[in-house]
């Protein structure tokens, strides 16, 4: 063992280890270099936990390089190696998989590969809130709702950008809190609210120049920029992009790099500042050589011949029209490239599910189900299934997304029903539009006090239903003291009036196999209800149910 120890090979493993869990490992370029020469030259010798510090740094590098098929590849096998594709998997420490199922999430969403994407992402977000990792569950809620974004769901996109916020404030994540704000800005901005725009991300950067923290600063000053366009204020945003590119340059990283330049480029075409333009745009023709960035040297190679038309210069315009078409033409490479990969990755997955799933994967079976049931209320059927006013899912809707559950796989799950302590002493108080306003706040507490994957649904009057997949009796009880605390934590504001607001839980724990008897679960719940409600209030009962 020693002479192991001794060995120069041994000595420079260690001592590249040593730096690499120094440095920053999140998106970064010179740590990329590092670890691919060190799995070029030793990955054989690396334990496996040494071999998956070097492969998420590579698949994050890879993602800041905007090697995009490169980053994929090594994200893969990261999630071999924790057993997430069929390989041998690394008995308590599930939490291993998260990084690497964001990673492809965020590859796949820059591939349009959009269903894998929202795939790998709830997949992880499922991982971290099985594991309470609330802090991952904020930065992968991120992710999600910038996929959403890219499909212009907005409305799906913000509701998981303020979770995220919601969780980085509970967590005390201020750079996590910095991005959702950053992202709620951009999601104000498509829909042509300016001025909300511009309070949150200047919110944001308040956030991080009390914090000391400059790493989402230049992310920010770019959302800064683009609202600053939308307003008509073209110096101001042209400031803001200038001080946000060298920030880009020395963090390396390309991408978000390259959208500035192009943004400084476009703003300084038309402003008239043809040279300056020029000096942009020759270095992120430099910058964008790599095939994954088609898009971005696209947008680069256009800007080049409106340059080129605005100075009279035919050949240059004629030019980038042909650097354009070469630009489209590795878009079509990289695109099938990697529906390639993803296919291949795919199958691997079938083909392992064949065999006999595990119980997480049927879990996973369920969560999808369930999730495409609400997606699916929300964006074809919304006004039909939602109760209007509180924006959950009706009675009919719940009970139609309930009779899918009961199809998936075997596993456990808890329905919780609730209802408002003294609700008629409230609406006799204060008014039935009192009433209704504590309802809605209600329902957006619970949203938030839910995870990502349960279903909520309006009952009747007062009462709610949550049916949370994957759930037995002791994660029941954590969600229901979540859920206690956050609905009565602050009390409901109302023309002046602080309405309080408490309720009263009833849960009960049983198998999807008895979804089915959805009835008789309703009576169970009911009872733990009652019971919680002759026991004080404000509390919850949970119940075994055996059909």
């Amino acid at each position: 063992m020693a002479s192991v120890k001794n060995n120069p090979w041994q000595q420079h493993i260690d001592a590249e280890l040593a730096w690499l869990r120094v440095s920053p490992q999140v998106q970064s370029v010179s740590s990329l270099d590092r670890c691919e020469l060190l799995l070029a030259e030793h990955a054989e010798r690396l334990t496996p936990d040494e071999l998956l510090l070097v492969l998420r740094i590579c698949a994050s590098g890879c993602q800041a390089a905007g090697r995009w098929l490169d980053g994929l590849q090594f994200a893969q096998r990261g999630l071999e190696l924790c057993g997430g594709n069929g390989g041998p998997g690394r008995p308590g420490k599930a939490m291993d998989r998260v990084p690497f199922l964001a990673i492809i999430g965020n590859i796949h969403s820059f591939l349009r590969n959009f269903h894998l994407a929202v795939r790998s992402l709830r997949e992880a977000t499922l991982v971290a809130e099985q594991a309470n990792c609330m802090a991952d569950v904020a930065k992968l809620t991120l992710g999600l709702g910038a996929v959403y974004s890219r499909l212009d769901e907005h409305d799906i996109a913000l509701s998981l950008f303020e979770r995220a916020e919601m969780l980085a404030r509970e967590c005390e994540l201020p750079s996590t809190y910095s991005a959702a704000l950053n992202n709620i800005a951009r999601e104000y901005r498509f829909v042509g609210q300016t001025g909300v725009a511009q309070e949150k991300v200047d919110g944001a950067i308040s956030i991080l120049t009390a914090k000391g923290n400059r790493d989402w600063l230049p992310y920010l000053l770019h959302t800064r920029a683009e609202i600053a366009v939308s307003a008509g204020k073209v110096e101001a945003a042209l400031e803001d992009l200038r001080a946000a590119a060298p920030m880009l340059q020395q963090a390396q990283n390309i991408p978000v790099l390259l959208k500035v330049l192009a943004d400084t480029a476009e703003l300084l075409i038309q402003s008239g500042e043809l040279t300056a333009a020029s000096e942009v745009l020759a270095e992120a023709s430099e910058l964008s050589g790599d095939a994954s960035l088609h898009d971005l040297r696209g947008r680069i190679w256009l800007a080049r011949g409106r340059l080129a038309q605005r100075e009279g210069n035919a050949a240059g315009a004629l030019a980038a029209v042909e650097e354009f078409m070469v630009a489209q033409r590795d878009a079509q490479k990289v695109e099938i490239e990697g529906q390639r990969i993803a296919t291949r990755f795919v199958e691997e997955v079938e083909r392992t599910e064949a065999r006999g799933r595990r119980e997480s994967e049927a879990v996973s079976a369920l969560t999808l189900r369930l999730l495409e049931t609400q997606i699916e209320a929300e964006t074809n059927a919304r006004k039909a299934a939602r109760d209007p006013l509180t924006g959950v899912l009706n009675r009919s809707a719940f009970e139609a997304a309930v009779a899918r559950a009961a199809s998936g796989p075997q596993q456990p799950v808890t329905l919780i029903m609730l209802d408002v302590d003294d609700f008629k002493l409230i609406n006799d108080q204060f008014g039935h539009v009192a009433g209704d306003a504590v309802l809605g706040a209600l329902a957006v507490r619970l949203r938030q006090s839910s995870r990502a994957n349960d279903l909520l649904g309006r009952y009747g009057g007062d009462e709610f239903l949550v049916l949370c997949p994957g759930v037995g009796p002791r994660v029941a009880l954590a969600i229901v003291n979540r859920m206690l605390a956050r609905i009565s934590k602050l009390p409901v504001r109302y023309e002046g009036h602080d309405i309080r607001l408490t309720v009263s839980l009833g849960a009960a724990c049983t198998q999807t196999t008895s979804l089915p008897a959805f009835g008789y679960l309703i009576k169970r719940a009911d009872a733990g209800l009652r019971r919680a409600k002759l026991a004080g209030k404000n509390r919850a009962v949970i119940v075994r149910v055996n059909v």
